[in-house]
């Protein structure tokens, strides 16, 4: 069995002016079959997967 899974895309919320603006966006993605997920702070510039990397290491730290 082939499990397909939808691409993510990254939207950070602080990129754009609106609220309008960022949902018309979000739902671009969203209609063509991204899994949209949004981060409400931060630089965009960043890469995310560092990011996530610290993050489920400071998780595994704790556990």
């Amino acid at each position: 069995m082939i499990a397909l899974r939808k691409p993510t895309y990254y939207l950070w919320r602080d990129d754009f002016s609106s609220q309008e603006e960022f949902e018309a966006e979000r739902k671009k993605y969203a209609n063509i079959g991204f899994r949209v997920v949004t981060f409400l702070d931060g630089n965009s510039n960043t890469n995310i997967h560092d990011g996530i990397k610290a993050l489920i290491k400071n998780h595994w730290d704790s556990v």
